[in-house]
Parts: C-alpha cells; sequence; structure tokens
C-alpha cells in the first residue's frame, strides 16, 4: 500500500515524510529501551506485600507498555524507511472486548485486596483494563470511517498503529513537559505573592494560599492550561500525517487514535500511584481500586472525542476551511469541562487542596462526568457518520474508478488521502 515515491524521498512530501518516520523510529527505540531497563528493576523486588506488589505493578507494567508501542513504532518505521508497504486494516469487531472488562476489574480487585496472591498477574490485568476501552474506541470509528467513506484509501495498520502510538509516546511527552513548567512556575510565584513559605516547595505551601487563589490557580491548571496545550499536541498528529492529505473524516480519525492513545498512556501513569502503599493506607483507595479502574472508562471517551474535534481545527487551519476552526476550541471545551467535573467532585485532592468538599458537589461533578461521558459515545458514533471527505482518494480518479451520480447519492464520497 506505501508508494514508492514518497518512501525514497524523491520529492519534498516524501523528504518531509522520511523526516517524521525517522523521528518516530528514534522515539519508538527510546521507548523500547526504557522498557528493557524497567525489567532490570524486577530484580530488586522486594518487602511488604503491598510494596512488593506496586513495584511489581510499576516496572513489569511500564516494561508491557514501552516494549509494546516502542516495538511496534520501530518496526513501523522501520518498514516505512524500508519502502516496505502496510497491508490494509481489515474488518475489526473490537467490541467484544468490553465483555472482558467486568470480570477484569473484579480480578484487578481481588489482587489489590490480597496483594500476597499472584502479584505478577496483576500488571497484566491492570494493563488490559488500561487499554481495552481506548482500543475499543481506535477500533470502531475506524470501522465507521472505512463504512462510510467507500472510496477513501484503505486505512493500513501502520497508519492505524502509529497514530495511536503518536498519542500515547508523542503528545503525552511534550504535553507532559509543558504542564510541569506551568505548574512549577506559576505554583511558586502563586505561593511567592499570595501564599507562605518557601515558593519551591509547592507540596508544602500551595495549600497556604488563599481558598479564591487556590481554586483559580487548580482550575487554570486543569480546565485551562491542560487542555488547551494537551488538545493542541494531540491534534498536531494532522501536520505529521500532512503527506497523506487525509480529508476532513481521516482528520477526524487521526484525532481519534491521537486521543485514545493518549488516554491509554495517561490511564496506565495513573494506574500506577493507586495501589501504592502509602495511597491505600492513608486514603483507603484499596478497597476502591475498582472504581477508578470504572471511571476512567469516561476519559476513554472524552479524549478520542476532543483530539477528533481539535485534529478537524487543524485540518481547517492547514486547508483553509474555516467553518472547521471550530474543531479545536471545542475539543478543548470538552477537556477543560471535563476536569472542572472532576475538581468539582474531588477538588480538595488537587494541588491547592482549596476545592470544597460537599455532597451536593460530588452529585454534581458524577452527574456532569456522566452525562459528558454519555455524549461523548454518541458523537464518536455518530460523526463519523455525518462528516465526510468530499472527493474519492486520488488513485481511484485517476484509473476512472468514480461513483456515478446515482451510486453517489448512495455512497458517502471519500477521502483525499494518499495511500498509507
Amino acid at each position: 500500500m506505501e508508494p514508492l515515491l514518497a518512501s525514497k524521498g524523491s520529492n519534498p512530501i516524501g523528504r518531509r515524510r522520511n523526516v517524521v518516520v525517522a523521528f518516530a523510529l528514534m522515539v519508538g527505540a527510546v521507548a523500547f529501551i526504557n522498557g528493557l531497563f524497567a525489567l532490570l528493576f524486577l530484580f530488586g523486588v522486594g518487602g511488604s506485600p503491598q510494596r512488593k506488589l506496586f513495584d511489581i505493578n510499576t516496572y513489569l507494567g511500564t516494561a508491557i507498555v514501552t516494549l509494546t508501542l516502542g516495538g511496534i513504532l520501530v518496526y513501523q518505521a522501520s518498514s516505512a524507511l524500508g519502502g516496505t508497504g502496510s497491508s490494509a486494516m481489515s474488518r475489526v469487531r473490537a467490541w467484544p472486548l468490553l465483555l472482558l472488562f467486568p470480570p477484569l476489574v473484579m480480578a484487578g480487585q481481588l489482587q489489590v485486596n490480597n496483594p500476597e496472591r499472584l502479584p505478577w498477574l496483576f500488571p497484566v490485568v491492570n494493563v488490559a483494563i488500561v487499554a481495552i476501552p481506548s482500543v475499543v474506541i481506535a477500533a470502531t470509528v475506524a470501522e465507521r470511517y472505512r463504512r462510510f467513506n467507500s472510496f477513501a484509501w484503505p486505512i493500513s495498520w501502520r497508519e492505524w498503529t502509529t497514530g495511536l502510538i503518536y498519542g500515547a509516546v508523542g503528545a503525552t511527552t511534550v504535553a507532559g513537559i509543558i504542564n510541569t513548567v506551568y505548574l512549577l512556575g506559576a505554583g511558586a510565584l502563586m505561593i511567592h505573592f499570595k501564599g507562605a513559605g518557601d515558593a519551591i516547595d509547592l507540596r508544602g505551601n500551595l495549600p497556604s494560599l488563599p481558598q479564591a487563589w487556590g481554586i483559580a490557580f487548580d482550575l487554570s491548571v486543569l480546565s485551562v492550561v491542560a487542555p488547551l496545550n494537551e488538545e493542541f499536541w494531540k491534534g498536531m498528529l494532522v501536520a505529521f500525517f500532512f503527506f497523506r492529505r487525509g480529508g476532513a473524516a481521516r482528520c477526524f480519525l487521526w484525532g481519534v487514535l491521537a486521543g485514545a492513545g493518549f488516554n491509554l498512556l495517561e490511564t496506565f501513569q495513573n494506574s500506577l500511584s493507586v495501589v501504592s502503599p502509602q495511597t491505600v493506607s492513608e486514603q483507603t483507595l484499596g478497597n476502591q481500586w475498582w472504581l477508578f479502574a470504572s471511571v476512567r472508562v469516561g476519559t476513554g471517551a472524552m479524549h478520542p472525542l476532543a483530539t477528533g474535534l481539535s485534529a478537524l481545527g487543524f485540518y481547517g487551519l492547514f486547508r483553509r476551511k474555516p467553518r472547521y476552526l471550530i474543531g479545536y476550541p471545542l475539543g478543548v471545551l470538552m477537556h477543560g469541562t471535563w476536569n472542572f467535573m472532576v475538581y468539582v467532585l474531588d477538588g480538595d485532592a488537587f494541588f491547592s487542596q482549596a476545592g470544597p468538599d460537599s455532597t451536593l458537589l460530588d452529585v454534581l461533578g458524577i452527574v456532569g462526568l456522566a452525562t459528558i461521558f454519555v455524549a461523548a459515545v454518541v458523537l464518536l458514533w455518530e460523526l463519523p457518520r455525518r462528516i465526510r471527505d468530499g472527493v474519492p482518494a486520488p488513485i481511484y480518479r485517476m484509473l476512472g474508478m468514480l461513483p456515478t451520480p446515482s451510486v453517489s447519492a448512495e455512497v458517502p464520497p471519500a477521502t483525499s488521502a494518499l495511500p498509507a
């Protein structure tokens, strides 16, 4: 499926493509090596059953995720640089994986409650729980795209996997650095001007902020900077895939893939701290591990939709189609609203610990999160049917394989994407 012209870099588009692919190869190699180092730490695991479960989950889970994602990325990037084609993505029905989710959550909770039993199995269960929502959504939206864009160039496995891995490895790294810089810099300034104590000691002195300033700082991190930053870097997949010349529907799909990958890694990283001995002993989250696992399904729908919308905004920018520019602010708004509802539910646990805590706010937060989740699922299902690419793929036009007027009324127009 891969055109030799692009793979050989004999034109500007091919050369830009090869730069992107070479960078992906480097990132994949770094991730794979990190996974190998994580395996080495397993030899030092010991201590109490809770500590052993936490360490095994951290090191083995990290190894599973980074070796898998890094290995796939290295393989795909190397194949692309070598001019080896990628096969078309076959029809995939991933929804049966959801049937495994409840029993996996039950098994994970049993292991958290009894850390001395099969601790080496827990990382596998945890990674499966983390991955299933993201993989199901990424596969389902890809299948919906193919169904409603019959004359699009087929989605290749390389396109699907690299889009997902970009969100998991690339976007999380850059966005995480920027989020951290803002948190440390703005937090130190807030303590210096409005709080008390050493401005460098954020954990100890952010709670010294007056409540109004503390809430303002927390929300600036959660609902302003993080959504703006993360949706920008996730949506930038449209720029990195620019050589494919995707239409609106294809770009929405790319955004969904990046958002699903981002959610996969973010959820995995958050899952590590939930079973730490300190968390279990101080906040008694051990018996409620199932709740964390279940709630993260909501972000599994929110992140792909928000980034799909953001990708449409980048498509409108690059293709000079102003009506799609609204996609980016809509994606940021959805992400920011989700984080705001999380803060309403559990605001006293964030940064300054200034958020109010009440039963009413808990109910409002839960209702808000449930509403966003349902809306996200509906939109992820419907938008691939309503957003169309507009024209058949170039290869079909060149061969004269165009839909007749009668057929085009029934078959949605397809993407202008180059072969994957």
